[in-house]
């Protein structure tokens, strides 16, 4: 037995010697000092260990901080968007002529400027306009607006908090912004409100205690024409704060309360940038305002340029090659299809003049013609055929993205699928893509006929008049067959084909091959 008593003797110094021992014995001794350490702060009496009870002086501080910054939380409970809140700071601090220029960066500024200049010198000013609004903001600038918005970030996380939630522990009867009198406060079991003290401490320790607050309200009394609270009331409860913070009596309270004496806040530092993200918007906005405007001013030379040429003809000639589906594709991460525009005008022109008019002017100035050379006849003979099959194919090419042809039939079927399974977005997407490239192959195809063709019919314009023509030797003997002028013909002829290449070049979309 003395041996044994022996070894637990010099087991114990030898753990006291090296820090083994009892680990419950060990925790209540730090819990014990850290006790004590509180009891000799001065806020000793927001805590008692005995009977592990958070005493009413701790509720009456967190009501004299309620009832000072009641009137920002009002303030802040009533504001739901931050993102005006961030471009009001912003505002605030520019001077009027910085002011003056964001004015004519919005929307409806330039375009009201669109309408008296053209599009190119419309997006070189707006882009110096951009550029010299960009360059005020440098890093001290950028540096000093966002730590104002820090701090009012500040000023709300502290009003806002749940200071009635945190003091109904105490006095069950307190009425929510009522302060007309003192509540009673009753101890409370420290475990009870040791997560809501883990919250106020992790969200207001890290606010910039000693910063100088002038500017902020400054800023709140321009937005909303009147101070909530006056700057010495915010001082106040700011020292307050910051005395509570020093002395870590809010941590040792948690400690104890929780038997933890390892526990330690996670602050987690705010570094809010609004500065940049507002410049990112402004440049997107004056960038997306302009593409709107050279979009719209495209789609209305599209519309103008198809009145002239078509009339009321039927403009729908493409049944599957459309953006029916492009809603649907979009929404799924898709590619859409480009040029069915492109691709029905063609075809309607195909219809509408190739097959009419064109072979009208073919039957007369090329079969029944005398040219000199070969050299022009024969392009405009092949681009001519050329155009014929292409209405077919045309045609064939729609007809395939039916939802009972094969193509039309895959993407009909993996459609679903595409959100879940990446295989099949895959496939989808080549199919959109390849019936684009093919849309385009037609396109440009039908387009480098008509050109050529177009060229020529400008040289016969000008030889039919010729006294001496040097293309086409019998013109007199062609008019007998003419029901028409055949020089009026070819300019009209010419002319629709100027009005449809300069249709396609205002709506084709260009694709790499």
């Amino acid at each position: 037995m003395a041996k044994q008593t022996n070894g637990g003797f010099f087991a114990n110094l030898l753990s006291s010697l090296f820090g083994g021992g009892d680990a419950d014995a060990d925790k209540k001794r730090q819990l014990k000092t850290i006790s004590k350490r509180l009891s000799k702060s001065k806020f000793k009496n927001f805590y008692k260990f005995s009977g592990n009870e958070i005493l009413p002086a701790l509720g009456k501080q967190f009501f004299d901080i309620y009832k000072a910054v009641f009137p920002l939380q009002v303030m802040f409970n009533a504001l739901q968007n931050q993102t005006m809140l961030k471009h009001r700071v912003i505002d605030f601090c520019l001077p009027e002529e910085i002011k003056k220029l964001t004015e004519t960066l919005n929307e409806a500024s330039i375009n009201e400027l669109s309408k008296k200049i053209p599009i190119d010198r419309l997006s070189a000013q707006a882009n110096e306009r951009l550029s010299q609004f960009s360059d005020y903001f440098t890093l001290d600038r950028i540096n000093a607006i966002d730590a104002l918005y820090r701090q009012l970030m500040a000023l709300r996380t502290v009003s806002t908090y749940d200071y009635f939630f945190f003091l109904k522990k105490f006095d069950k009867s307190i009425r929510e912004g009522d302060f007309s009198g003192t509540p009673h406060f009753e101890r409370v079991n420290a475990e009870y409100l040791s997560d809501s003290l883990k919250d106020f401490i992790e969200a207001v320790w890290d606010i910039p205690f000693d910063s100088d607050w002038t500017q902020v309200f400054k800023f709140l009394k321009d937005f909303k024409g009147t101070e909530p609270i006056t700057l010495n009331v915010w001082k106040r409860v700011l020292a307050r704060l910051q005395s509570i913070r020093l002395s870590e009596a809010f941590e040792m309270i948690i400690r104890l309360a929780s038997s933890n004496p390892g526990y330690v806040p996670n602050i987690q530092s705010q570094s809010t940038s609004i500065v940049e993200p507002y410049l990112d918007n402004v440049k997107n906005e004056v960038e997306k305002t302009i593409r709107t405007i050279m979009e719209n001013e495209k789609s209305a030379k599209t519309n103008d340029f198809a009145n002239q040429l078509f009339g009321n003809m039927d403009l729908n000639q493409i049944k599957y090659y459309t953006d029916a589906l492009k809603p649907t594709f979009e929404r799924k991460g898709l590619y859409t299809f480009l040029n069915y525009q492109a691709l029905n005008y063609l075809k309607v022109f195909l219809i509408e003049v190739i097959k009419k008019d064109l072979r009208e002017y073919y039957d007369l100035v090329i079969v029944r013609g005398k040219w000199t050379t070969q050299s022009l006849c024969t392009p405009f003979s092949d681009g001519y055929n050329t155009l014929l099959s292409l209405s077919e194919k045309i045609t064939l090419f729609d007809t395939e993205l039916a939802e009972d042809r094969s193509i039309g039939m895959k993407i009909k079927t993996l459609l679903p699928k595409t959100e879940r399974d990446g295989s099949s977005k895959n496939i989808v997407n080549r199919l959109i893509n390849d019936a684009n490239e093919s849309a385009y192959s037609l396109i440009m195809e039908g387009l480098r006929c008509i050109i050529t063709i177009g060229k020529i019919v400008k040289s016969l314009v000008d030889d039919c008049s010729k006294p001496k023509p040097e293309l086409v030797t019998n013109w007199k003997e062609l008019e007998h067959f003419a029901d028409s002028p055949i020089k009026d013909m070819s300019v009209d002829l010419y002319k629709k084909i100027y009005l449809f290449t300069s249709l396609e070049k205002s709506c084709i979309v260009p694709i790499e091959q």
